[in-house]
């Protein structure tokens, strides 16, 4: 059986072009009616202002977007320059407590000065920054400060001698200096020995082995005052030369000393 195809023509004003058309007139009335008549003017603001303001909302938001980013640019540098304040204000302070260390340091000294007319220097070398067993001062001839005059660290414990001074520079070379000799004698028993500097910030005495000293002794010097100059710290015996081998150090720590007191000394 052979069916005929119908070809139907379509109609360009058909059912979906009126539907189209009547939504037109009713959108076009709607608006007609707004324009002229209060009432409906105000039904229709009614229904649609939900949507008016939330275009509404949405126009200042994108509105506001320069300005955040322009007071974003402008916190950022801020910011900047604070935290640029902050690091100077850090960097001062560590000025600051510098300063004040170094001035409480030097009251300290001061505090411990020995009498009237001994004059004060501040240490500026000391080892391991230069050669053991000396010191540098920040004084010289210019402020009184003489070649053999005596360096104390407080009014009875004596660490050594200018061996060198400048118009504002002094040298010290301290007792435990490889090859300087001092005389003085045992606190404890009064018995006079000879020290010498072996370097190192040590000393060493010789005595016969049947010498009365003991770890711990303190060796002082008299001029016209007795001074501390070293403290014995190990005692060995050599039974075949029949000697004893005293090792003895300075009676402070140097590393933790800045401030030092000359006078003239009557032992050359």
């Amino acid at each position: 059986m052979i069916y005929q195809i119908k070809h139907t023509k379509q109609k360009f004003f058909g059912e979906k072009f009126l539907k189209s058309l009547g939504i037109f007139i009713l959108i076009a009335g709607l608006i007609f009616l707004f324009s002229f008549f209060s009432p409906t003017r105000s039904l229709v603001v009614n229904i649609f202002s939900p949507f008016f303001k939330t275009g509404n909302y949405f126009y200042d938001t994108l509105s506001k977007i320069p300005n955040y980013f322009s007071d974003r640019g402008k916190l950022a540098e801020e910011n900047k320059r604070l935290l640029a304040e902050i690091e100077k204000n850090f960097f001062n302070r560590l000025d600051y407590e510098s300063l004040k260390y170094e001035n409480q340091k030097l009251r300290d000294g001061l505090g411990l000065k020995p009498i009237e007319g001994v004059k004060t220097a501040l240490i500026l070398a000391k080892p391991p920054q230069i050669p053991q067993d000396t010191i540098f001062l920040d004084s010289g001839v210019s402020l009184g400060i003489n070649k053999g005059d005596y360096v104390l660290v407080s009014d009875r414990i004596l660490i050594g001698r200018v061996v060198k001074s400048s118009s504002n520079r002094s040298t010290v070379a301290l007792n435990s200096f490889a090859g300087v000799s001092s005389y003085g004698f045992i606190a404890r028993t009064k018995e006079l020995v000879e020290i010498k500097g072996i370097g190192g910030g040590n000393m060493e005495i010789k005595v016969p082995i049947d010498f009365d000293i003991v770890v711990g002794d303190k060796i002082m010097v008299s001029d016209p005052l007795n001074y501390l100059i070293a403290v014995v710290g190990l005692v060995e015996e050599d039974n075949a030369s029949g000697f004893k081998k005293i090792l003895l150090s300075l009676p402070v720590n140097i590393s933790k000393i800045d401030v030092v007191f000359l006078m003239p000394s009557i032992i050359e």
